[in-house]
């Protein structure tokens, strides 16, 4: 039996992590890390996370700030978008990055983790996660239509050796909101179908037909009712949707978009789950984070 307290959150525009003054970005890290410390998740799935590497060739990592100041002893960042691979005149930051002299700005995924990490093929050996896409875009335009997307695939190294996925999937410009098009709002569900039906298929022979257990969270920016979640998760894989006790709404008027699941079923011996609503949660992100407690074996 392995118990573990799980927490999702979206930085809410970690691309601004690192583009206010200094004093400003120094603020935002420390009302992280205090949300992060109250709360002392066991594993940690973050979305929106930035880093940067100044002109002197120093990195300013979230990634890191976030693994010292909550003392976790393992924690791993995944890439999405880059300076480098991506550079966009149409992406604000990224010309205010050159004009700063930064070698480098990237955003991804993180996951922190107080218990180690195992081999994906070999739980009894230590590992690390890995960084898999599953969409890229053919070339990166300069907004969230065209941004690369990743998931976070991990296994920890304590009995039953959960696999634990953190993923963020696409949202498109005016699907949501008054004069969304009912055009563009198929076309998200459709980006975000493709994308998790890639993630179960990473998982598929692996994981999911033997029926290993497994932890998907992340920012999946669909509500549980939408097919993608509803049709591809629970009803087609049988995965459980960990539902908060105050099943509200975690991204303001788009509604609950954060989101924990287990699979498989019978493994889950029981959970308490819960979407964390303070005033600190308000000045860390736009998102609110998702906490679970849960019995596995």
């Amino acid at each position: 039996m392995l118990k573990l307290r799980l927490m999702t959150l979206n930085l809410g525009g970690g691309i601004k992590n690192y583009r206010g003054t200094p004093q400003e970005s120094f603020d935002k890290s420390e009302a992280i890390s205090e949300l992060i410390n109250r709360i002392k998740p066991d594993v940690l799935g973050v979305q929106e996370i930035a880093q940067y590497l100044d002109g002197d060739g120093h990195l300013h990592s979230m990634t890191e700030r976030i693994r010292d100041d909550a003392q976790f002893d393992h924690a791993f960042y995944g890439e999405t978008l880059s300076m480098k691979q991506h550079m966009q005149v149409k992406q604000a930051l990224m010309v205010e990055g050159i004009f700063n002299d930064w070698w480098d700005w990237s955003k991804g995924n993180a996951l922190f983790s107080h218990l180690p990490f195992a081999r994906l093929g070999d739980a009894t050996s230590s590992g690390m996660p890995r960084n898999v896409p599953v969409f890229q875009p053919a070339r990166y335009e300069g907004t969230r239509d065209t941004d690369p997307r990743y998931v976070i695939i991990s296994r920890l190294k304590a009995s039953p050796h959960p696999y634990i996925l953190n993923l963020h999937l696409t949202t498109l410009v005016g699907e949501r909101g008054e004069n969304a098009w009912s055009s563009t709002i198929e076309a998200a569900e459709m980006a975000r179908s493709k994308q998790i039906l890639n993630v179960l298929g990473l998982i598929e022979k692996h994981v999911l037909i033997p029926g290993e257990p497994v932890i998907l969270m992340g920012d999946f920016n669909a509500k549980p009712d939408e097919y993608t979640l509803k049709n591809h998760l629970v009803e087609d894989n049988h995965f459980v949707r960990l539902v908060p006790e105050n099943d509200i709404f975690t991204h303001g008027s788009a509604g609950t978009v954060d989101h924990i699941y287990f699979a498989p079923a019978h493994r889950l011996r029981s959970y308490q789950c819960w979407v964390v609503d303070d005033e600190l949660t308000h000045r860390v992100s736009d998102h609110l984070p998702v906490v679970a407690d849960i019995e596995i074996e």
